[in-house]
């Protein structure tokens, strides 16, 4: 079987499942309290008809002086209008469940969609997409089914069985017990088998989010060219087969042992009638019309028990996506966002900053230490330094998308360690394109940005004609994740949208990584001109022809090695910076 990748560690269960289940339902206990209302409704009057059966055999039709048809015709009558309530209280109790399921499953995806927004990179980083997208979609749609169509039957199904037993016991105590005396077995039974069931569809529920990474991965653009370049596709498809086959030989067992409850169950149902006939027969002063009403009643009972033994199997089911979903609630996001500081003229400073990766086990080198910069308002800032050298981890507190786990990150005065929308912005060397159209992508960093003002910010990172030419032009698709375009398109796309949000500081990490030399230059001095009284950062490997920035920031094993004046560093032949461009200009 296919190795599976490695995932962010599962949270353990969520403690007291069924009280936080509960408690979801507080909000809407009086609809809660309505629908137990209609759920016993429903069962008395459905109990009643067995009631008027013994009426219609033992003083109706075989009373004394024969036939009763004035009673018979009232009895009717009376069904009838217990029918049509049955039915008018039956709609009720779904349009009212419905609602309800709907509301609470809405709450739960919103509360962990909100929840996963704000968790730190790192948990991305770690987690695997199809883990989120089962937890997010695959457990909440199991949820609404539990709270829309078992929580209802389980409720109608313990109401039914304690109406229909209190019926049986008015008609005959003695039969009554006979009745009942097999339940509890029964109900034993299920709890057994309940306990195995929740741990096979938690089981499931892993397997299916592995097959969902598996689909994410390996049929993306990128793992299936790598597929096709290393010959693995065989490989890749039995990979898949022998997850989908894991999943289900967990189906079977599922099933077999959700049977086992339902077997049991139908011993009884089959058994229960036969010794009451036994009973009564051993009994004395049992009329016919007593016996056919409890026959009908034992039906009755028989259906709502039916009921609690198949949702038990399903709550079971619930129960673990219940606490899935729970995990991921239970998670610890990053803090909420301070306010943002007044607007200013985007001054950064960072101050003896240090920042470790969790999680990587490199506990004894950190990915920055003791880093201390000042980077004046509307200056622009070269970063360069090998690789590994945490230029990227850098750009990242810049942005505020990692705080410092030392020192501090100030602008304009004022310490912050989270995203500043407006005022900050980033563009990276790998740009996330929605699948949308090119204007929609544009817009996500300005909503209100008119066309003329999506085609300057184009024309001024090169892309315009590209985007102009397509059969759509700004209104074309862009593709999943922007696959309709090349990765130097896709950057200059994503710089034209930095662009739009019009930011104080806008930090460049590699994000002309794929342009070749001539066309980088041409982007990033136009870009230069274009934030001419704004502060601008680049990250980048290739800047030996870059010579419009004001300062020079030289990283090597996560210290600031060089810093300054870009001709300054340039004359210290013996320096980092000075070596870094004789090597890619090949200049004495």
């Amino acid at each position: 079987m296919r190795d599976r990748p490695p995932s962010a560690p599962e949270p353990p269960p969520a403690p007291g499942t069924w009280r936080r289940v509960v408690r979801l339902f507080m909000p809407y206990r009086a609809a809660v309290c309505v629908l137990v209302v209609l759920i016993a409704a429903y069962s008395a009057m459905n109990a009643a008809v067995p009631l008027l059966t013994r009426v219609v055999f033992d003083r109706a039709l075989f009373g004394p002086g024969g036939p009763d048809l004035r009673l018979l015709a009232l009895i009717a009558g009376l069904a009838a209008a217990i029918a049509c309530a049955v039915g008018a209280v039956d709609l009720g109790q779904t349009w009212l469940s419905a609602r309800v399921a709907q509301r609470v499953v809405h709450g739960l995806r919103t509360e962990m969609f909100g929840r996963l927004q704000r968790m730190p990179l790192a948990f991305f980083a770690a987690e695997r997409g199809g883990e989120i997208q089962s937890r997010l979609a695959g457990d909440t749609t199991q949820i609404e089914y539990a709270v829309k169509d078992t929580l209802p039957g389980a409720l109608s199904g313990l109401i039914g069985f304690v109406v229909a037993a209190g019926a049986m016991v008015t008609l005959s105590p003695v039969l009554a017990g006979v009745a009942l005396i097999l339940a509890p077995l029964v109900l034993l039974v299920a709890s057994r088998s309940g306990r195995a069931l929740s741990t096979l569809s938690a089981d499931g529920q892993r397997t299916r989010a592995e097959l969902s990474s598996i689909i994410a991965e390996r049929l993306s653009p990128g793992g299936v060219t790598m597929a096709r370049v290393h010959g693995r596709r065989q490989q890749e498809a039995a990979g898949f087969a022998a997850e989908s086959e894991r999943l289900a030989r967990l189906g079977i067992r599922s099933g077999l042992v959700a049977q086992l409850v339902l077997s049991v169950g139908h011993v009884f149902f089959v058994l229960t009638p036969y010794l009451v006939f036994v009973a009564a027969g051993l009994t004395g002063g049992i009329t016919p019309g007593t016996l056919v009403a409890f026959t009908v009643l034992q039906a009755r009972l028989h259906q709502p028990l039916w009921q609690i033994l198949h949702i038990s199997t399903e709550f079971r089911a619930a129960q673990g996506a219940f606490e899935r979903v729970f995990g991921y609630l239970d998670l610890q996001p990053e803090p909420e966002t301070r306010q943002s500081p007044a607007p200013g003229p985007g001054a950064l400073a960072v101050r003896e900053a240090g920042f470790r990766y969790p999680g990587t086990g490199e506990e004894d080198r950190p990915a920055l230490y003791g880093v201390s910069l000042e980077i004046p308002a509307a200056s622009t800032t070269l970063v360069v330094g090998p690789s590994g050298s945490g230029k990227t981890t850098l750009g990242h507190l810049l942005a505020g998308l990692h705080p410092p786990t030392e020192g501090t990150v100030v602008i304009d005065g004022t310490e912050f360690g989270a995203p500043l929308p407006g005022r900050i912005c980033i563009a990276t060397q790998e740009p996330f394109l929605f699948q949308g159209s090119v204007a929609d992508n544009l817009r996500y960093a300005a909503p209100g940005a008119t066309m003329d003002d999506l085609v300057r910010s184009c024309r001024i990172t090169r892309i315009h004609e590209r985007i102009a030419a397509l059969p759509d032009g700004y209104d074309s698709p862009a593709g999943e994740r922007g696959a309709l375009f090349s990765g130097g398109e896709r950057q200059r796309i994503a710089l034209a949208r930095a662009l739009l949000a019009d930011a104080s500081v806008l930090v460049l990490d590699e994000a002309t990584s794929a342009l070749d030399p001539l066309t980088e230059l041409e982007v990033v001095e136009a870009i230069l001109a274009e934030r001419a009284g704004r502060t601008t950062v680049m990250i980048t490997h290739r800047f030996g022809v870059l010579d419009s920035f004001d300062t020079v920031v030289a990283l090597e094993e996560g210290r600031v090695v060089e810093y300054g004046p870009r001709l300054d560093l340039l004359g210290d032949r013996h320096g980092l910076y000075a070596r870094m461009v004789r090597a890619q200009t090949g200049a004495a």
